[in-house]
């Protein structure tokens, strides 16, 4: 089952099953690749930005700290880690 990353539970390891790049620019599409962020990769929601407002996005993407938009967690769609792992 997949999700978008810009639901995905704080606190909970998530795998990228799919990234719509043709959704962004290219400037986006580049940091976004420069971070790490690519189909296969596992992240960890870590924090949301306000109270009022979902922006932006914290993850983990190993030991890195990585702040994205949430318009572009949005494009971005993750499935649970552990089926990847229950399945090897």
């Amino acid at each position: 089952m997949t999700a978008l990353l810009d639901k995905a539970p704080l606190g909970v390891a998530v795998r990228i099953a799919r990234i719509d790049w043709n959704a962004m620019t290219d400037d986006e599409g580049r940091r976004l690749r420069e971070f790490g962020l690519m189909e296969g990769v596992e992240v960890t929601p870590l924090h949301r930005g306000s109270i009022f407002s979902r922006d932006p996005l914290a993850l983990a993407v190993g030991r890195m700290r990585v702040i994205i938009r949430a318009r572009q967690a949005a494009m971005i769609a993750v499935e649970a880690a552990e089926a990847e792992r229950q399945s090897a």
